[in-house]
């Protein structure tokens, strides 16, 4: 499925459309309409979620109107060497699945009480 960028990806701030792929029940991708460039996503509910709140604008440009309308994606890098794989927690992509639109938004660790986040992994 093609679904319209509303507000823009981080590293992909002038593709305009991405084709979604559900690979299953805990990854995806998207591939750039024009660069075709790809990114893995894991499911929201794959890891203990975390609770956040939806900014009005965010709301108004994806055209959300129910909850049960959107998929919420972490960005995974995969790496060669399996230990080096990351997920970025803090700015997860949201999908409209009802009007095909999607945008990347980025969270505050202070405002999810998390702003030890950091001291809790383990220093190498």
């Amino acid at each position: 499925m093609k679904y319209e960028v509303t507000i823009p990806i981080d590293g992909f701030e002038n593709e305009k459309e991405f084709f979604f792929q559900k690979l299953d029940d805990f990854f995806s991708t998207i591939t750039g309409v024009e660069n075709e460039k790809e990114i893995k996503l894991m499911s929201f509910g794959a890891l203990k979620n975390i609770i956040f709140t939806l900014p009005d604008e965010f709301i108004c440009k994806l055209e959300i109107d129910e909850i049960s309308d959107i998929s919420i994606y972490y960005v995974f890098v995969l790496q060669t060497n399996n230990n080096d794989n990351s997920l970025n927690t803090f700015s997860p992509i949201v999908l409209n699945n009802k009007k095909y639109k999607m945008g990347q938004i980025h969270l505050d660790a202070n405002d999810l009480g998390l702003e030890n986040f950091d001291a809790l992994l383990p220093k190498l």
